[in-house]
C-alpha cells in the first residue's frame, strides 16, 4: 500500500536512537544515525502514521522532495 507524506516536523536538535525511539525507515540494525524529524504519512488503511527518521532518509527519499516542492508551490496552502 502506497503511503503519502502529509507532514514533516524537523527537529532543532538531532536525537540519538534509543530503545524506544529508533529510525522507522531503517531500524536500529542498519541505522545508527541520529534522528532528525517526525514524518506523518497517510494511506488507504490509516489516516495518520507516525515515523521518526534520520537525515539520510530525508535526503534520499524521493517523496520528501516532492512533498517539499508541493508545499512551496505558489497559491498552495500550508498542509500542516
Amino acid at each position: 500500500m502506497k503511503s503519502r507524506i502529509v507532514q514533516i516536523v524537523r527537529w532543532r536538535t538531532p536525537q540519538p536512537q534509543l530503545a524506544g525511539s529508533m529510525c522507522s525507515a531503517h531500524g536500529t540494525k542498519t541505522c545508527t544515525r541520529d534522528l532528525v524529524a517526525d514524518v506523518f504519512l497517510s494511506d488507504a488503511g490509516s489516516p495518520r502514521i507516525h515515523r521518526r527518521v534520520c537525515q539520510q532518509w530525508l535526503d534520499h527519499e524521493p517523496d520528501v522532495a516532492a512533498y517539499e516542492t508541493a508545499r512551496r508551490a505558489p497559491g498552495r496552502e500550508d498542509l500542516r
